[in-house]
This record gives structure tokens, sequence and C-alpha cells, in this order.
């Protein structure tokens, strides 16, 4: 048991070594002042395409990526406004077609700035979560406070309650 826990750290910084040292894509919006202010326009003249699963939630978030003025109905005219928008934001050269080039662009611009508003997000979480595993505001994780989560997290995946984590174990409910 203590070689696993040994073993899982080492892993984990290889793989963060190795994401870093990977190279990066040459379009990317960082590098890419064009591809970046393409990524602005076309983030701000239409909000983002989900490509989900169906589920209420993803519906929900469908019509608020498309509802143009803001009723939380999406009618086929506002959908067609902004994929109308989404259009001309993505045709950089204005020839009223979307290339390879322009539509990979325009996806990789998205996904970076997805990913960007994710990391803050999770970020600013992580700061929440140590507040709330740090009962006596000291500062610092006792060994005590940094089990309560663990203990919690594997509650619940572990939801028959055999103390195994496998795939006979029911999904937790959102």
């Amino acid at each position: 048991m203590m070689a696993k826990k040994y073993f899982v750290l080492p892993l984990a910084l290889l793989l963060l070594t190795a994401c870093q040292s990977a190279p990066k894509p040459e379009s990317t919006s960082e590098s890419n002042p064009e591809l970046k202010a393409a990524a602005k326009k076309a983030h701000s003249a239409t909000p983002h395409q989900r490509s989900h699963g169906a589920s209420a939630g993803h519906r929900q978030s469908f019509i608020k990526d498309y509802d143009q003025n803001g009723d939380g109905v999406l009618t086929r005219a506002e959908f067609d406004q902004a994929r109308a928008a989404h259009l001309r934001a993505m045709d950089s050269n204005q020839d009223q077609r979307i290339d390879e080039v322009e539509y990979v662009q325009e996806f990789v611009a998205r996904m970076t700035e997805e990913q960007k508003e994710h990391r803050t997000k999770q970020l600013k979480q992580a700061h929440v979560r140590f507040g709330v595993l740090d009962k006596d505001k000291d500062g610092d994780l006792t060994v005590k406070e940094f089990a309560v989560s663990g203990t919690r997290m594997f509650a619940g995946w572990d939801l028959n309650k055999d103390g195994v984590i496998n795939e006979q174990d029911p999904l937790p409910t959102p």
C-alpha cells in the first residue's frame, strides 16, 4: 500500500513535466495576434457552441448560448441570427466561406479561451476548498484536516459502501 502512495506523486510530476515540455501548436491565440483578435471577435459576436450530449443542463446551456434577447427562450430566428454572426466572425477574409484554417483557428481560439476561463474558476475554487478544509484557519492543512476531504471524496464514489470503488458502484447523482 505504501508503495502505491509513493508511486503516484512521481507519476503525477512526470506527467506534468511532459505536458509542460510538449511542443505547443504553431497557431495559438497567444502566439498569433490576428487569431487572438479573431477569437475575441468570435467570442463576442456569438456565444460558444456546445457539443455535449443531451440533458436538461445542456439544453439550458444551448438556449443561453444563442438566446439573443435573454428571455430564456430560443426561437429559430434568434438561433439563425447567432449562427450568421458566428459565421461572419469566423470568416477572417470576408469571402462568405469558411475554409479549414478559419474553422480550426476559431476552434483553437475558443478552446483556449474556455480553458483559460475554466482554469481561472478552478483556481478560485481551490482557494475556497483550502479555506473550508483549514478548520483552524492557521494557513496550513494538518494531516487530519486533509484527510476529511479524502474521506468525503471516497464515500462520494463508493456508493454501495463496500470499501471498493469499481464499475459495480452506481454513479453519483448530480
